[in-house]
């Protein structure tokens, strides 16, 4: 086991002449090749950070124009909704007006036919009361004159109205 911990000089040669070897190798034919693609890595990594940068800013600037749109349209149904509620109230104002008006044509043609009935009415009742005077009269001088005949012919006469 002690020449185990024993360095040899030998191999120790031979390490270093292989790793010296192994260094050149590299340096000859992968180096350049390995450098070349860690900067064509570091171009790709720079340019995609800048392609990401560009594209928040873009982002960000259509966020903003979104939400100015969104503001302006907001605000343009804001417009429409009251004036389609002043249309409305103007309107409304407007319908309560004619049907007053119509309501107050209605009350006095209402009144005027009310009033022509009623005069047509009286007319017939006057008529009715001259025909039936004139027929308690005609009766009372057919009869004899005297007071208690006439009184019965005209009470008479009226029962016979009321019944027809």
């Amino acid at each position: 086991m002690e020449d185990l911990l024993k360095p040899d000089f030998g191999v120790m040669i031979l390490t270093i002449c292989n790793f010296l070897l192994l260094v050149y190798l590299l340096k000859k034919f992968a180096w350049d090749s390995i450098i070349h693609a860690l900067e064509k890595r570091e171009t790709q990594i720079a340019t995609d950070k800048q392609q990401a940068e560009q594209a928040r800013q873009e982002a960000q600037k259509l966020q903003a124009e979104l939400t100015e749109k969104l503001n302006r349209v907001a605000d343009e149904a804001a417009t429409k909704i009251a004036q389609a509620v002043k249309t409305g109230e103007t309107q409304r104002e407007q319908l309560l007006a004619d049907a007053k008006a119509q309501a107050e044509r209605l009350i006095v043609q209402a009144r005027e036919q009310i009033e022509a009935e009623k005069n047509h009415a009286l007319s017939q009742l006057r008529g009715e009361v001259v025909r039936t005077a004139v027929q308690a009269a005609r009766r009372v001088v057919e009869q004899e004159i005297n007071e208690e005949s006439a009184r019965a012919t005209v009470e008479r006469v009226l029962n016979e109205i009321k019944n027809k």
